[in-house]
């Protein structure tokens, strides 16, 4: 096979982003009596709403604050506002001036914080009043100026003189979560996220009727990308919620008129689980970061009458890197069922996709397993100051994401793909990406535990759920091992189910072997696929 030496964030086509960056990107919608942001925040019991003229106001004022606080081009911004307009609002004022923001995830412990804040060497944190007392303990610890969102100004007549231009500036930097070693933040551009946006716009087809039903965190490219930008740059209009809610969401969805919303696979089987129908104006659900189960997606689309459009990407691909096309009902149904597995859609444009082997990078033929690979414009920049992961990452001219899948060759010849695993470790549960090398080290610090290891495991709800496979050193039961990582480890992060062994499977370089460890034990964990896990007792410990 001829070697690919080019270099995977090339264009792959002869797109440009037809502005000079963000800020003439963002000036470009001039309908401004329409609708854009309308924020439902239930904890707080408020709604507000902002017309495209009242938000490029704000956006343009932000900017400026940021300026007055020092902040140029180049600087990082960090926020710890939840699923705000504040949120949105410092993004798009970072953009605007060419500062990068750098969105913190509020539910991470407060040492992961500290490294992402000293990282990427954030000059200021805002924070929303929620996050007060935590956005306290990250400035004693790093030294940062703190700004609460009440300094933010709401409008301004003006809009700021000198904004950035440039389609190589930073605009996220978004952060693995670290499976080896510490996190790598990953740089994604202004060019990046413009072309992405040109593709999604030319396969959603939105327009000013579509309103989009905005529930995952904005701390998440999905959330900024697909439900903020994308309708900013369609004409179309997004409902930002402080958090998902089952009970809200269907009487949301229709008193807001929302056509669609970006959701993750447990979302799903929280609504499937619970009452309600979808209102007729709900046209279809966009699903990705997580694994999408066949029957999931079935039973949803059966309960509901609602479409699922199944999505491929990752922050390193800026957002998403394929996509399902709108397909009539029987043939949507084919490809989400006939494969044992939902396909996730062909390349988006400006983008490639290819399975590779795992070893010699040779693409491979249909229907055979290897490494999902993406190449184009929409690949991040760089992993921030480490060269060798970057090189690691974009070795043979591809872009490799660590996940397993096919492909088979679609209506019109393209491929279609499909993913079927990771490669890498990370475990994901409920569309969060989880470390399983925290919940080692946790379990390993149990004086009875000689060799421990988390397993992923297939969960109806939640995708993955967790299992600790443990070798004791000493007499030890399955509920003491639980209690024992209940005390230290969140809800999620916490192992469900025990399982006891007496061999360590290690390969010949002194490396765990979980994956096969997970295949091994699959048949085992099988039983627990449907299984309903109740919080223990026991109250996690302050995290340090």
């Amino acid at each position: 096979m001829e070697s690919r030496s080019s270099d995977p964030r090339r264009p792959i086509d002869d797109f440009r982003p037809r502005w000079s960056g963000f800020a003439a990107f963002f000036r470009d919608r001039t309908d401004l009596d329409a609708p854009y942001l309308t924020e439902l925040h239930h904890a707080r019991g408020t709604r507000r709403a902002w017309t495209v003229g009242q938000w490029r106001s704000r956006v343009e004022a932000t900017a400026a604050w940021l300026c007055g606080q020092g902040i140029g081009r180049g600087d990082a911004v960090a926020t710890l506002a939840g699923n705000t307009a504040e949120a949105l609002a410092v993004a798009y004022g970072c953009w605007l001036i060419g500062a990068c923001c750098v969105p913190l995830n509020a539910q991470e412990a407060a040492d992961r914080q500290v490294f992402v804040l000293r990282d990427s060497a954030a000059r200021a944190l805002v924070h929303a009043p929620e996050h007060a007392d935590r956005a306290t303990t990250l400035a004693k610890a790093t030294g940062l100026p703190l700004h609460h969102t009440a300094e933010l100004p709401a409008e301004s007549a003006t809009a700021v003189e000198d904004p950035a231009v440039g389609l190589d500036v930073a605009a996220l930097r978004l952060y693995t979560s670290g499976t080896t070693g510490e996190p790598k933040g990953i740089i994604t551009t202004v060019g990046n996220v413009l072309t992405d946006l040109d593709a999604l716009a030319s396969i959603f087809g939105w327009d000013s009727d579509t309103r989009v039903y905005t529930v995952l965190p904005v701390h998440h490219a999905n959330a900024l990308v697909i439900s903020s930008l994308l309708p900013w740059h369609t004409g179309a209009s997004t409902v930002l919620t402080d958090r998902f809610r089952t009970e809200h969401f269907w009487a949301d969805v229709a008193a807001e008129r929302a056509t669609t919303a970006s959701l993750v696979p447990t979302l799903l089987e929280f609504l499937l689980a619970a009452d309600g129908e979808a209102p007729e104006c709900f046209a279809e659900v966009l699903c990705g970061a997580g694994p999408l189960l066949v029957e999931t997606a079935l039973d949803f689309e059966k309960r509901f009458a609602v479409p699922i459009r199944h999505i491929y990407g990752l922050s390193e691909t800026t957002c998403v890197a394929s996509a399902m096309p709108a397909l009539p009902d029987e043939q949507r149904r084919h490809w989400h069922a006939d494969f044992g597995f939902p396909s996730i859609g062909s390349a988006l444009p400006h983008a490639q996709m290819a399975v590779l082997h795992p070893v010699t990078g040779e693409e491979m033929s249909a229907a055979v397993r290897g490494e999902l690979a993406v190449c184009g414009a929409i690949i991040m920049r760089e992993y921030a100051g480490r060269p060798e992961a970057t090189a690691e990452a974009f070795r043979g001219g591809w872009f490799h994401t660590g996940d397993e899948g096919f492909w088979r060759p679609g209506p019109d010849g393209r491929p279609v793909f499909f993913i079927t695993g990771r490669m890498k470790e990370l475990i994901i549960r409920g569309g969060h990406n989880i470390s399983p090398f925290e919940i080692d080290e946790v379990l390993r610090t149990h004086p009875r535990v000689a060799f421990a290891l988390a397993v992923p495991f297939e969960h109806r709800v939640y995708g993955d759920e967790i299992a600790a496979y443990v070798v004791t050193d000493g007499p030890l039961t399955e509920q003491e091992v639980l209690d024992h990582c209940a005390a230290r480890l969140d809800f999620a992060h916490q192992p469900k189910v025990v399982i006891f062994g007496d061999d360590v499977p290690y390969t010949a370089t002194g490396k765990a072997k979980r994956l096969e460890l997970k295949n091994r034990l699959a048949t085992e964990l099988a039983a627990y696929r449907d299984a309903g896990f109740r919080r223990p007792k026991v109250a996690p410990e302050e995290q340090p």
